[in-house]
Protein backbone atom coordinates (compact mmCIF):
# COMPACT_ATOMS: atom_id res chain seq x y z
CA UNK A 1 0.00 0.00 0.00
CA UNK A 2 1.31 3.49 -0.98
CA UNK A 3 0.02 6.81 -0.45
CA UNK A 4 1.38 10.24 -0.63
CA UNK A 5 1.69 12.99 1.81
CA UNK A 6 2.28 16.47 1.10
CA UNK A 7 3.94 18.60 3.92
CA UNK A 8 4.99 22.34 3.99
CA UNK A 9 6.81 24.93 6.46
CA UNK A 10 8.15 28.17 7.01
CA UNK A 11 12.03 27.10 8.05
CA UNK A 12 15.22 29.38 8.55
CA UNK A 13 21.06 25.94 5.78
CA UNK A 14 21.24 26.90 2.07
CA UNK A 15 19.01 26.56 -0.27
CA UNK A 16 17.42 27.50 -3.86
CA UNK A 17 18.84 31.06 -4.05
CA UNK A 18 16.22 32.91 -5.55
CA UNK A 19 19.07 36.16 -6.46
CA UNK A 20 20.37 33.86 -8.94
CA UNK A 21 20.45 35.65 -11.79
CA UNK A 22 18.56 33.28 -14.16
CA UNK A 23 16.01 33.39 -11.49
CA UNK A 24 15.21 37.19 -11.14
CA UNK A 25 12.24 36.98 -14.13
CA UNK A 26 10.36 34.94 -11.88
CA UNK A 27 8.84 35.36 -8.60
CA UNK A 28 9.97 32.19 -6.50
CA UNK A 29 10.34 34.98 -3.22
CA UNK A 30 6.40 34.56 -3.14
CA UNK A 31 6.75 31.05 -2.20
CA UNK A 32 9.66 30.95 0.00
CA UNK A 33 9.75 28.01 2.16
CA UNK A 34 10.70 24.59 2.39
CA UNK A 35 8.17 22.15 1.11
CA UNK A 36 8.38 18.46 1.15
CA UNK A 37 6.53 15.58 -0.04
CA UNK A 38 6.32 11.90 1.22
CA UNK A 39 5.58 8.32 0.29
CA UNK A 40 4.63 5.92 2.81
CA UNK A 41 5.23 2.38 1.62
CA UNK A 42 4.13 -0.86 3.68
CA UNK A 43 7.13 -3.27 3.54
CA UNK A 44 6.49 -5.95 6.46
CA UNK A 45 7.25 -6.43 9.22
CA UNK A 46 7.73 -2.42 8.74
CA UNK A 47 7.14 0.51 7.21
CA UNK A 48 9.11 3.09 5.34
CA UNK A 49 8.82 6.33 4.34
CA UNK A 50 10.65 8.21 2.21
CA UNK A 51 10.45 12.38 1.95
CA UNK A 52 12.30 14.54 -0.15
CA UNK A 53 12.24 18.29 0.70
CA UNK A 54 13.52 21.47 -1.09
CA UNK A 55 14.35 24.83 0.23
CA UNK A 56 13.34 27.87 -1.74
CA UNK A 57 14.73 31.20 -1.09
CA UNK A 58 15.32 30.01 2.73
CA UNK A 59 17.30 27.32 4.05
CA UNK A 60 16.39 23.54 5.25
CA UNK A 61 17.87 23.64 8.51
CA UNK A 62 14.75 22.38 10.22
CA UNK A 63 15.76 18.88 8.65
CA UNK A 64 17.12 17.26 11.46
CA UNK A 65 18.83 14.34 8.96
CA UNK A 66 20.08 16.57 6.43
CA UNK A 67 23.56 18.27 5.35
CA UNK A 68 23.07 22.05 6.34
CA UNK A 69 24.27 23.18 3.00
CA UNK A 70 21.09 20.71 0.90
CA UNK A 71 19.51 22.57 -1.73
CA UNK A 72 16.93 19.50 -1.66
CA UNK A 73 17.23 16.40 0.93
CA UNK A 74 15.48 12.85 0.54
CA UNK A 75 15.45 10.82 3.62
CA UNK A 76 14.23 7.55 4.16
CA UNK A 77 13.56 5.72 7.52
CA UNK A 78 12.15 2.39 8.37
CA UNK A 79 9.45 1.81 11.52
CA UNK A 80 9.00 -1.37 13.25
CA UNK A 81 6.02 -1.92 15.40
CA UNK A 82 6.34 -0.31 18.72
CA UNK A 83 10.41 0.85 18.14
CA UNK A 84 11.82 4.02 17.25
CA UNK A 85 11.88 4.90 13.13
CA UNK A 86 15.81 4.13 12.18
CA UNK A 87 17.00 6.23 9.50
CA UNK A 88 18.51 3.81 6.62
CA UNK A 89 18.93 6.74 3.66
CA UNK A 90 19.99 10.38 3.79
CA UNK A 91 20.44 11.65 -0.43
CA UNK A 92 21.40 15.30 -0.16
CA UNK A 93 22.25 17.67 -3.42
CA UNK A 94 24.23 20.35 -1.46
CA UNK A 95 23.87 24.19 -2.28
CA UNK A 96 27.72 24.08 -3.53
CA UNK A 97 26.82 21.37 -6.50
CA UNK A 98 26.41 23.23 -9.65
CA UNK A 99 23.21 24.26 -11.16
CA UNK A 100 22.04 24.17 -14.86
CA UNK A 101 19.17 26.75 -15.64
CA UNK A 102 16.53 25.82 -18.15
CA UNK A 103 13.81 28.63 -18.81
CA UNK A 104 10.77 29.55 -20.80
CA UNK A 105 7.98 31.27 -20.78
CA UNK A 106 6.55 28.52 -19.14
CA UNK A 107 8.36 28.23 -16.23
CA UNK A 108 12.33 27.23 -15.27
CA UNK A 109 13.95 23.94 -14.53
CA UNK A 110 16.82 23.91 -12.10
CA UNK A 111 19.27 20.97 -12.70
CA UNK A 112 22.10 18.63 -10.70
CA UNK A 113 23.79 16.23 -12.19
CA UNK A 114 26.23 14.39 -10.36
CA UNK A 115 25.62 14.57 -6.90
CA UNK A 116 28.14 11.67 -4.60
CA UNK A 117 25.92 8.72 -2.84
CA UNK A 118 27.77 6.32 -1.81
CA UNK A 119 29.60 4.85 -4.78
CA UNK A 120 26.34 6.38 -7.13
CA UNK A 121 26.33 9.65 -8.66
CA UNK A 122 22.41 10.98 -8.51
CA UNK A 123 20.93 13.38 -10.77
CA UNK A 124 17.77 15.75 -9.83
CA UNK A 125 15.27 18.42 -11.53
CA UNK A 126 13.04 20.65 -9.74
CA UNK A 127 10.74 22.17 -12.23
CA UNK A 128 8.59 24.71 -11.33
CA UNK A 129 5.64 24.89 -14.18
CA UNK A 130 3.99 28.32 -14.61
CA UNK A 131 -0.21 28.36 -13.82
CA UNK A 132 -1.60 31.33 -13.57
CA UNK A 133 -4.88 30.13 -11.91
CA UNK A 134 -3.17 27.50 -8.84
CA UNK A 135 -3.91 28.96 -5.72
CA UNK A 136 -1.31 26.31 -3.80
CA UNK A 137 2.28 25.40 -3.12
CA UNK A 138 2.10 21.38 -3.78
CA UNK A 139 5.44 19.88 -4.46
CA UNK A 140 5.05 16.85 -6.25
CA UNK A 141 6.97 14.02 -6.90
CA UNK A 142 7.50 12.39 -10.72
CA UNK A 143 10.31 10.48 -10.75
CA UNK A 144 12.85 8.36 -8.32
CA UNK A 145 14.63 5.68 -9.52
CA UNK A 146 17.50 4.98 -7.33
CA UNK A 147 19.28 7.02 -9.74
CA UNK A 148 17.28 10.51 -11.14
CA UNK A 149 14.91 12.47 -8.80
CA UNK A 150 12.38 14.58 -10.53
CA UNK A 151 10.41 17.22 -8.41
CA UNK A 152 7.72 19.69 -9.68
CA UNK A 153 5.44 22.44 -8.42
CA UNK A 154 2.76 24.36 -10.60
CA UNK A 155 2.20 27.68 -9.35
CA UNK A 156 2.18 31.57 -10.33
CA UNK A 157 5.27 32.09 -9.27
CA UNK A 158 6.96 30.20 -12.13
CA UNK A 159 5.66 32.78 -14.60
CA UNK A 160 7.33 35.57 -16.00
CA UNK A 161 7.09 38.49 -14.03
CA UNK A 162 7.28 42.17 -14.06
CA UNK A 163 9.03 44.13 -11.30
CA UNK A 164 6.05 46.09 -11.25
CA UNK A 165 3.61 42.60 -10.51
CA UNK A 166 6.26 41.68 -7.69
CA UNK A 167 5.67 44.47 -5.66
CA UNK A 168 1.51 44.03 -6.11
CA UNK A 169 2.07 40.56 -4.75
CA UNK A 170 3.87 41.53 -2.20
CA UNK A 171 2.40 40.64 1.12
CA UNK A 172 0.82 43.73 3.41
CA UNK A 173 3.27 45.63 5.97
CA UNK A 174 0.34 44.88 8.85
CA UNK A 175 0.31 48.54 9.65
CA UNK A 176 3.82 49.08 10.04
CA UNK A 177 3.62 51.95 7.72
CA UNK A 178 1.68 54.54 8.49
CA UNK A 179 -1.39 55.18 6.09
CA UNK A 180 -2.52 58.92 4.19
CA UNK A 181 -5.31 58.95 6.81
CA UNK A 182 -2.79 59.29 9.56
CA UNK A 183 -0.36 61.55 8.07
CA UNK A 184 -3.91 64.02 6.98
CA UNK A 185 -4.46 64.03 10.66
CA UNK A 186 -0.88 64.93 12.08
CA UNK A 187 -1.49 67.56 9.68
CA UNK A 188 -4.50 68.73 10.70
CA UNK A 189 -2.91 69.17 14.53
CA UNK A 190 -0.46 71.05 13.09
CA UNK A 191 -2.69 73.19 11.55
CA UNK A 192 -5.03 73.62 14.39
CA UNK A 193 -1.90 74.82 16.83
CA UNK A 194 -0.12 77.08 14.23
CA UNK A 195 -3.86 78.27 13.77
CA UNK A 196 -4.49 78.86 17.57
CA UNK A 197 -1.08 79.92 18.82
CA UNK A 198 -0.71 82.49 16.07
CA UNK A 199 -4.01 83.95 16.54
CA UNK A 200 -3.15 84.60 20.63
CA UNK A 201 -0.19 86.11 19.92
CA UNK A 202 -1.54 88.48 16.84
CA UNK A 203 -3.76 88.99 19.46
CA UNK A 204 -1.99 89.64 22.04
CA UNK A 205 0.13 92.09 19.91
CA UNK A 206 -2.64 94.18 19.09
CA UNK A 207 -3.73 94.76 22.86
CA UNK A 208 -6.87 92.90 22.48
CA UNK A 209 -5.76 90.88 24.91
CA UNK A 210 -4.68 91.80 28.66
CA UNK A 211 -1.89 88.98 28.42
CA UNK A 212 -1.27 85.88 26.30
CA UNK A 213 -3.31 83.88 28.40
CA UNK A 214 -6.53 85.47 27.81
CA UNK A 215 -5.66 86.14 24.41
CA UNK A 216 -5.49 82.50 23.55
CA UNK A 217 -8.26 81.77 25.33
CA UNK A 218 -10.85 84.54 22.98
CA UNK A 219 -9.29 82.42 20.01
CA UNK A 220 -10.15 79.10 21.15
CA UNK A 221 -13.78 80.62 22.33
CA UNK A 222 -13.72 81.67 17.87
CA UNK A 223 -12.70 78.57 17.21
CA UNK A 224 -15.46 76.34 18.98
CA UNK A 225 -17.91 78.79 17.81
CA UNK A 226 -16.32 78.60 14.12
CA UNK A 227 -17.05 74.94 14.56
CA UNK A 228 -20.47 74.93 15.72
CA UNK A 229 -21.72 77.13 12.86
CA UNK A 230 -19.83 74.48 10.36
CA UNK A 231 -22.48 72.06 9.98
CA UNK A 232 -24.85 74.44 8.48
CA UNK A 233 -22.38 76.35 6.59
CA UNK A 234 -21.80 72.85 5.08
CA UNK A 235 -25.27 72.05 4.68
CA UNK A 236 -26.02 75.95 2.89
CA UNK A 237 -22.87 74.90 0.49
CA UNK A 238 -24.20 71.24 -0.33
CA UNK A 239 -27.28 72.77 -1.34
CA UNK A 240 -26.45 75.41 -3.78
CA UNK A 241 -24.12 72.73 -5.58
CA UNK A 242 -27.33 70.25 -5.64
CA UNK A 243 -29.82 73.26 -6.74
CA UNK A 244 -31.67 72.56 -3.66
CA UNK A 245 -33.61 75.58 -1.45
CA UNK A 246 -36.10 76.02 1.24
CA UNK A 247 -38.57 76.19 -1.69
CA UNK A 248 -38.03 73.10 -3.34
CA UNK A 249 -40.96 71.72 -1.07
CA UNK A 250 -43.45 73.81 -3.51
CA UNK A 251 -44.11 73.47 -7.20
CA UNK A 252 -44.32 76.36 -9.03
CA UNK A 253 -47.71 77.58 -10.31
Amino acid sequence: MIFTTFLAFIAAASAIDCSAEELKPYNLQSIKGTYSFSTLKNTPPSTTNLTWSIGICESVSNLQDCPKDSDICGVTTIQLKDAKPVVSEIIPFGGSLQKKYETSDNGIKIVYNGANWGDALVNAEVSFICDKDATDKKLTLDQWDGTNLKLSMKNKAACITSDEDKKKEKKPDGGESWGWFTWIFIFLVLFLSIYIVGGAWFQYNKGNAIDFQSALKEVIENFIELLKGLPSFSKEIIEKFTGRSNRGEYSAV
